[in-house]
C-alpha cells in the first residue's frame, strides 16, 4: 500500500470515532478552548521554504512588540503535541513580506510603482518545535496591512509524527488594529481600509471561522495573544507506524 492510499484509509476511519474523542472540550495540559481541528485556509503566495528555527522573528524590523503563544493539540485524542513544527510568517509595518517580490496595490487595485524585492531576507518568519505541553512562543511585531487583505498572519503546523499538515491564517480584530496603527511606525499609512471578516476574505467560508480570530490583549510594551491550534494526528491512534510514513 502506498502512502496516499494509507492517508485515505486512515482519514476514512476518523468519522467512526466517538464525538467525545473528536471534539473533547477539556484537553490535557491546560489548553484553552476546545481541541477542535483549526479551520483550514490557503498558505497564500508569500510562503517560502527557507525559514530559520527561532522564537524571535523580528530580525531588525521596527514596530509595536507582539507576543504570540500557541498550543498545538491532537484534535482526535485531545492531547498536547510535543515536537510539532510550527511555522509563522507575516508582513512588516509597511505591508511587505521578506523573501519575495512584493507588489503593492493602490485604491483602484492597480500596482503602485515597481515590485519591492526582499528576496534573500527572512524577517518576520520563523519556525519552532513545540515543548512537552505542545507550546511555542514567537516574539514579533504587529503586522502591517496591504490591499486587498485584512490584517493577518500565516501559520502552518506539521505534526511530530504521522498526521496532516494544518495550514491557516489568523486575523486581527479591527478595533485592535485601529489602535496599533496609531503607533509611530504605522501612523503614516493610517488604518487598514480593509475591514476584518475572515468569512469574506477566506476560501473556507466556514460558519465557525471565529477560531481564526486572535484574542489580543494589551501589554506594557505592545500586544499579546494565546491561541490553540488543533491538528489531525494519527500516530497515537493507530499504533507504531513504519518509518516510511512519518512526517519528514
Amino acid at each position: 500500500m502506498d502512502r496516499r492510499s494509507l492517508i485515505k484509509g486512515l482519514a476514512a476511519l476518523a468519522p467512526m470515532l466517538s464525538a467525545s474523542r473528536l471534539f473533547a472540550e477539556t484537553p490535557t495540559g491546560d489548553a484553552t478552548k476546545s481541541c477542535r481541528l483549526i479551520t483550514q485556509d490557503i498558505a497564500g503566495p508569500y510562503r517560502t521554504t527557507d525559514v530559520p528555527l527561532r522564537s524571535d522573528i523580528i530580525d531588525g524590523q521596527v514596530g509595536t512588540p507582539l507576543t504570540l503563544n500557541f498550543q498545538v493539540v491532537d484534535s482526535f485524542g485531545c492531547q498536547p503535541l510535543e515536537g510539532a513544527l510550527v511555522s509563522i510568517w507575516h508582513a512588516n509595518a509597511g505591508g511587505l513580506y521578506s523573501g519575495v517580490q512584493n507588489v503593492m496595490l493602490g485604491v483602484d487595485m492597480a500596482p503602485e510603482g515597481g515590485a519591492i524585492d526582499t528576496t534573500g531576507q527572512n524577517f518576520l518568519r520563523g519556525t519552532q518545535r513545540t515543548d512537552s505541553d505542545g507550546r511555542v512562543t514567537f516574539s514579533t511585531i504587529f503586522p502591517g496591512w496591504y490591499r486587498p487583505r485584512p490584517t493577518h498572519a500565516h501559520i502552518m503546523v506539521f505534526p511530530p509524527d504521522y498526521g496532516e499538515v494544518a495550514t491557516t491564517q489568523l486575523y486581527f480584530p479591527d478595533e485592535v488594529c485601529d489602535v496599533a496603527y496609531q503607533g509611530e511606525h504605522y501612523a503614516s499609512r493610517g488604518p487598514n481600509p480593509i475591514r476584518t471578516d475572515p468569512r469574506a476574505y477566506s476560501p473556507t467560508d466556514a460558519a465557525d471561522a471565529a477560531d481564526l480570530w486572535l484574542d489580543l490583549q494589551r501589554t506594557a510594551s505592545g500586544f499579546e495573544a494565546s491561541h490553540q491550534l488543533g491538528v489531525t494526528f494519527y500516530g497515537g491512534m493507530f499504533g507504531e507506524l513504519p518509518e516510511f510514513y512519518r512526517q519528514g
